[in-house]
This record gives structure tokens, sequence and C-alpha cells, in this order.
């Protein structure tokens, strides 16, 4: 679970500095249209991905199969 929101993190401050980057800063309009768009492109997939870490729950490490109805025996 730990490793699992490292990852998350780091993907999540990609994303934002990406994104940043693409509507702020000026050395970006020295790159081609298509440069631009993959920078943007590649930030809102490392957001995405970063909140699809983040929100995942861990897997289940029990091995008792459970019942699912939710009432104790």
């Amino acid at each position: 679970m730990v490793v699992q929101r490292i990852t998350a993190g780091l993907l999540l401050l990609i994303g934002f500095l990406a994104m940043a980057a693409s509507h702020t800063f000026p050395f970006l309009d020295d790159l081609s249209e298509p440069a631009e768009s993959a920078v943007a492109i590649g930030g809102a997939a490392c957001l995405l991905a970063g909140v699809w870490l983040w929100l995942r729950k861990p897997a289940d490490r029990s091995s008792a199969p459970s019942t699912g109805d939710g009432e104790s025996p």
C-alpha cells in the first residue's frame, strides 16, 4: 500500500508539473504543436493514473473465503 501511494504521489507530481509547463512556461513555445500536445496529454495521463492508484483499494490478503452477506456466524 505504501509503494502504491508513493507511486501515485510521483505520478500526480509529474502530471501537475507537465500541466503547469504546458500552460505557463515560455520555453514550450519553441516546441512544435505536436510536442506541446504530447506534454499536455502525458501530463493528463499521469494525473489520471495517479488518481486511480491513490483511490484503488489494496488487494484482499486474507486466505479465508468471505460469504459477502455481511452476517457473522
